[in-house]
């Protein structure tokens, strides 16, 4: 994909939209513009329809925050974070969506970055832009596609007569032009590099100005895309399905792999074949063997597998759960449970019993099994069952008739 839409929405759906499409092979702007209001999403919706869409949030709507762990990120962390952010949170939990960014350090303990916004406006927003064919591939807070500052610097440019701020790779936040001077003395007066004209700034701020990469805002948002590998589009709103976009930059290519589809389905066609003769092979050389190994004996091709185990129970001594019945049972296990793994096999023809050290994959796939024999009438018992690593080991006794 070389060219890209960018959407900045508003706080609330009736306000402006800005847009822009950006060319990344070029590194320039393609088309930009406005919209009055979300009414007037379906302006882009063919524009949408050959590039890849980016959608930008006010910051002031998504709270990014690095959270502390007792251990290093996991699972089981990932569940409970909503209830380790819940002490620093005014409203419900339950009202908003937390979407999880990088693992970090914070003192050399680990922590996590999350970033926090309101989970129906957020819903409200995919709806608008579902409802008019707009596919969002990445959706980001805008300010977090500013240029990361140096230590105890700012960056900052102004956007519809608000400013843009980015403090650290994780900090970001929307300032009107009077409140700029109460927002620089909380910050204790960092160095600002300026993406615009700042003119609205106090004169006491140590101000320098990125003359060399002025640009329109979403421009340089572009440009920085590659930068930021954070999507919001995660969890229950992950994209679970790529449209067909760019069929006219892909056409060609899809036509070549239709062919080579095709011959792939012929090749494995004449393989088929070829795999069917070799069974018809091999299932006529089981009759021959059957009679060399019982001459006075009819066969009947389609019941030669019960023609074999019952001659074998004749020479077993009409013992039905000998070992070759046994392991036969097993093979109805491995076919049922593919997580239960065998490592080893002991028969004792004393007793009958068969014992299988396996390796499965948790202690419920060993009550699986046992059930599974169980219900085939056979005498199974457990041993003991250790933890390996992400396995679980143990043993299992089946027993037959004596």
């Amino acid at each position: 994909m070389t060219e890209i839409l960018l959407i900045r929405t508003g706080r609330t759906q009736q306000e402006k939209l800005n847009w822009l499409i950006f060319c990344t092979e070029q590194q320039e702007i393609i088309a930009s513009g406005e919209l009055p209001n979300v009414s007037h999403l379906e302006e882009l919706a063919e524009k949408a329809l050959s590039r890849e869409v980016v959608v930008l949030l006010p910051s002031d709507q998504v709270q990014l925050k690095t959270v502390t762990l007792p251990t290093k990120w996991n699972r089981k962390l990932e569940q409970a974070l909503p209830y380790m952010l819940e002490e620093d949170i005014a409203c419900d939990i339950d009202d908003l969506f937390i979407a999880t960014g990088a693992s970090t350090l914070i003192d050399d303990k680990h922590a996590i970055n999350v970033a926090i916004t309101d989970r129906k406006w957020f819903e409200g927003w995919l709806a608008a832009f579902n409802e008019h064919d707009i596919v969002t591939y990445k959706i980001l807070p805008d300010a977090l596609l500013l240029p990361t500052p140096n230590e105890q610097a700012l960056s900052v440019i102004e956007l519809n007569n608000q400013w843009l701020c980015k403090q650290g790779d994780w900090r970001i936040s929307i300032v009107e032009p009077l409140w700029l001077n109460d927002f620089l003395t909380a910050l204790g007066n960092p160095d600002v590099a300026h993406y615009s004209p700042a003119s609205q700034f106090p004169e006491s701020v140590n101000l320098t100005a990125q003359t060399q990469a002025y640009d329109l805002p979403l421009a340089l948002f572009a440009r920085q895309l590659p930068e930021v590998k954070f999507n919001l589009r995660q969890g229950q709103y992950q994209l679970k399905k790529k449209t067909a976009l760019w069929w006219g930059y892909w056409k060609g290519a899809a036509i070549a792999a239709s062919v080579a589809l095709v011959a792939s389905v012929l090749v494995k066609t004449l393989e088929l074949h070829q795999l069917s003769s070799e069974v018809g092979a091999a299932k006529e050389q089981v009759v021959e063997r059957y009679k060399n190994a019982f001459p006075n004996k009819v066969v009947r091709p389609h019941l030669i597998k019960s023609q074999i185990n019952g001659e074998l129970d004749k020479l077993d001594g009409g013992n039905r759960t000998g070992f070759l019945e046994l392991t036969n049972e097993l093979v109805t296990v491995f076919n049922q449970v593919t997580e239960f793994t065998p490592e080893t096999l002991r028969y004792d023809q004393r007793r009958n019993e068969l014992r299988i050290r396996a390796r499965g994959k948790d202690f419920q796939t060993f009550g699986k099994v046992k059930a599974i024999l169980e219900q085939r009438g056979l005498s199974v018992d457990q041993g003991s069952l250790n933890n390996d690593g992400d396995f679980v080991v143990g043993e299992i006794r089946l027993r037959g008739a004596v």
